[in-house]
């Protein structure tokens, strides 16, 4: 499978995408563009369905000291063993988090996968992401931080 990615060094090649844009805007719209193009890199996954998908979330988070409300795309890849059996999925994590305020207090939580194969293309779930009502609301905000960061579950 050359020319594939591992699926080990994902973070890495997340991190590497956005340290090349030149200056990453931290916007919703921000965040869909840096997962389209991340999107484009293939990783070595084997070839069947769900294996390859990406999770679209939101909401307040209490594990930071102050109050946060997080938005987050999170690609999940398949880690296989040497038999090709599966073994756990690696999640890279694109997310932007704000100051909890009253507005967004009232937007509540959400949270939504997409896996390829269903009757909506990647390209068509991203847009309506980027369209959603949560992204309107965040685009007048300035988020607190961006983060990357990868994890196995």
């Amino acid at each position: 499978m050359s020319g594939k990615q591992q699926v080990e060094s994902a973070e890495g090649v997340a991190r590497q995408l956005v340290e090349g844009m030149s200056g990453f805007d931290r916007s919703p719209s921000g965040l869909t563009r840096v997962v389209r193009k991340f999107s484009a890199i293939e990783f070595d996954v084997p070839d069947l369905p769900d294996v390859d998908g990406y999770l679209f979330q939101y909401g307040n988070v209490n594990w930071f000291p102050e109050p946060t409300f997080a938005l987050s795309i999170v690609r999940q890849l398949e880690v296989v063993d040497a038999a090709g059996e599966h073994e756990s999925y690696i999640q890279v994590q694109f997310e932007l988090r704000y100051p909890s305020d009253d507005d967004l207090d009232s937007v509540g939580s959400h949270s939504e996968w997409w896996f390829p194969g269903g009757e909506v293309s990647f390209d068509t779930w991203l847009n309506s992401v980027e369209r959603a009502e949560v992204s309107t609301r965040l685009a007048g905000k300035t988020p607190r931080e961006f983060a990357i960061w990868q994890e196995m579950v």
